[in-house]
């Protein structure tokens, strides 16, 4: 099975740090995250790769070239503009009945067999890997008349991380307009489409998550990062 990496955005709320560099290129400890991510794949047993480029993209191609493990890697740009579902479905034709997509600034420890096997017992057209996060608030719901119709003290939510299995078939549901859409917002209405269809499942991840959209992120991740290697080699000793 393929994995496809969306390495196209510009990742613009990281300032400086993507001036001259594309996201996935942002250094952790020394190492850039879309190298770190696909050493993990490959401690995994996956060899084939699908890069979703677009803003520097020939910076990505660089990196993947001067990789020090074998992979075979294909490349499908779609431009700077596109958003992340116009990405994905120009690459369709580079994998077959389904693919395992990714973001390419997120890193976890995730068992992407286990992911597939969830995906392929699910029968879903695309399977979403969620993470849970604890609201530090009560939430609040309300009629128009301001009377309140839901009260929850700190409940825990579910939040997408940035993975999924999707098959083939299901990117032929995507209107043109869905798929036209700015940023996120494309894959986001996809989903919708597939929750109405009752077609869109999820998988629950309980372990490491990291990802970062400003500096102040960036240094957070940094530590998790470093806690997470740091434990990985006290466990295996």
């Amino acid at each position: 099975m393929k994995i496809m990496i969306m390495c196209g955005g510009q990742g613009k709320r990281l300032g400086e740090l993507t001036r001259d560099v594309p996201k996935p290129l942002v250094k952790l400890h020394g190492k850039t995250v879309l190298k770190i991510k696909l050493e993990e794949y490959y401690r995994q047993g996956f060899r084939e790769f699908i890069f979703c480029i677009g803003y520097k993209g020939d910076m990505i191609r660089h990196e993947v070239e001067q990789l020090d493990f074998d992979i075979k890697a294909e490349f499908s740009d779609a431009g700077e503009k596109a958003g992340i579902l116009e990405r994905i479905w120009q690459a369709k034709d580079l994998f077959d009945n389904r693919v395992l997509m990714t973001y390419g600034d997120t890193f976890t420890n995730l068992d992407l067999s286990s992911l597939v096997d969830a995906h392929d017992r699910g029968g879903q057209k695309v399977t979403i890997v969620t993470a849970q996060i604890k609201s530090p608030f009560g939430l609040v719901e309300m009629d128009g008349s301001g009377q309140v119709t839901y009260f929850m003290e700190k409940p825990v939510l579910k939040y997408y991380i940035g993975y999924a299995v999707i098959d083939k078939t299901a990117l032929n549901l995507v209107p043109d307009e869905v798929l036209q859409m700015h940023d996120g917002e494309g894959l986001v209405n996809f989903y919708k489409i597939l929750i109405a269809m009752n077609r869109l499942g999820a998988y629950d991840h309980a372990g490491l998550q990291i990802t970062f959209n400003t500096p102040g992120e960036l240094k957070f991740a940094e530590e998790a990062l470093y806690r997470f290697y740091t434990n990985s080699e006290i466990n295996n000793e």
